[in-house]
């Protein structure tokens, strides 16, 4: 039986053999593909079927990639806008961010895999998200009138007040994210830019200097993911969702990113199997990644070259069809005084790595929340010999 596929992707380019290898590329994808050979047909399709992500070029003739991008965020603001382009001179660049109010700039060479398809994914999801909070700030002002009225003809009941403050705590929140969003378009774009210029006629100097232009968005990007991640879970709007995770196999790729990782800064790691792993159990593949990666990087960020970072795991019986996932990490870091351990696991208390680098603040107080959501905890020991972290989740026996 044929899946419906929710969203609708158009992707406008006056090359048949763009489309085409776009087509051939994205045949799979639980999306639906729409083409257009310029922006004239592109207009058309757009006003006669729903489309969620526009992905259009940028020169082409009659109707170029920016001023198609200009009519699209005219008439459908909702609509997520992308460039997929090897045109990269900057003042183009800078209006089409500015003008189209693009949400991704992809320059060629791109892959259909590695550039397209990320990216695709997460405009689906800010399109979702933001017609969430829409509807939820809709919501949210016509409950907030009624509230009012209520509380003027002295209506007013303690499970009304709760309910405000949380709904007031969610209106901060989505400004919150929305200006983060913002935050993270221009980092986007420095990114992109720098890309450029890594690929212009540059001195050695100039070049070390966009390397760490680079290096330094990149982290950022990866900051705001977690504080995105962080925020979703504790307003209840990420809850964990249920699928087969092949365990061996799990840990298999996690062992591979790791030592990817760790190789680069001079570290070992170790992964160990206490006993023999089941095959499959039932649990939420990608925040349990996200909570033990949060882990694994913080020790290979913390460990100095020629050190050690060890993972343990293993499973005991809960109950029938229930188990236990337990995870130990321990590193040859320079180990966390007791006294600071209770603070370093409040959310976005900030320091320094122990290379030196500026932290987010979110790592551990991230991965202590996953755990008690997979109905688990997150226990710290420090030392002056290194840092040992024991997660515990709880997951189900897998089914074929």
């Amino acid at each position: 039986m044929a899946v419906e596929k929710k969203h609708t992707v158009l992707f406008v380019d006056d090359e048949e053999r763009v489309l085409k290898s776009l087509k051939r590329g994205l045949i799979s994808e639980p999306y639906r593909a729409l083409f257009a050979l310029g922006g004239k047909e592109a207009l058309e399709i757009l006003a006669a079927k729903p489309v969620q992500v526009v992905v259009s070029d940028m020169k082409m003739p009659e109707m170029n990639g920016l001023e198609l991008l200009q009519e699209v965020a005219r008439k459908y603001p909702d609509i997520i806008r992308l460039v997929l382009s090897g045109y990269s001179h900057t003042s183009t660049v800078i209006a089409a961010v500015n003008e189209g109010r693009i949400f991704r700039y992809i320059t060629k060479p791109w892959s259909v895999d590695n550039d397209i398809k990320p990216a695709l994914q997460e405009a689906f999801e800010l399109f979702e998200r933001r017609i969430k909070e829409r509807g939820a700030a809709d919501r949210l002002e016509a409950e907030t009138k009624a509230l009012k009225d209520e509380l003027d003809v002295g209506r007013k009941t303690v499970s009304q007040t709760k309910k405000v403050a949380s709904e007031i705590y969610l209106r901060k929140t989505n400004a919150q994210r929305r200006s983060l969003e913002r935050v993270q378009g221009v980092l986007n774009y420095v990114s992109s830019q720098a890309i450029n210029l890594e690929m212009g006629d540059i001195d050695d100097e100039s070049r070390k200097l966009v390397v760490e232009i680079k290096q330094t968005c990149r982290d950022a990007l990866d900051g705001l993911g977690k504080v995105f991640l962080f925020n979703a879970i504790e307003v209840g709007e990420r809850l964990p969702v249920e699928a087969v995770v092949e365990l061996p196999q799990f840990f298999a790729e996690l062992n591979s990113a790791a030592k990817s990782r760790a190789q680069a800064a001079g570290l070992t790691v170790v992964f160990q199997a206490a006993g023999e792993l089941p095959e499959r159990v039932v649990s939420d593949p990608q925040l349990l990644r996200a909570m033990l990666w949060e882990i694994l990087e913080n020790a290979v960020q913390n460990s100095s070259p020629g050190g050690i970072v060890v993972c343990n795991a293993e499973t005991a019986v809960i109950s029938e069809g229930v188990l236990r996932l337990t995870v130990m990490i321990r590193d040859t870091g320079p180990g966390i005084e007791m006294a600071e351990l209770k603070e370093l696991q409040q959310p976005f208390v900030c320091g320094v790595s122990g290379k030196g680098r500026p932290t987010w603040g979110v790592g551990l107080s991230l991965a202590r929340l996953i755990a008690s959501k997979l109905g688990g905890s997150m226990k710290i020991g420090g030392s002056d010999q290194g840092c040992q972290v024991t997660l515990e989740v709880e997951v189900r026996v897998g089914t074929e």
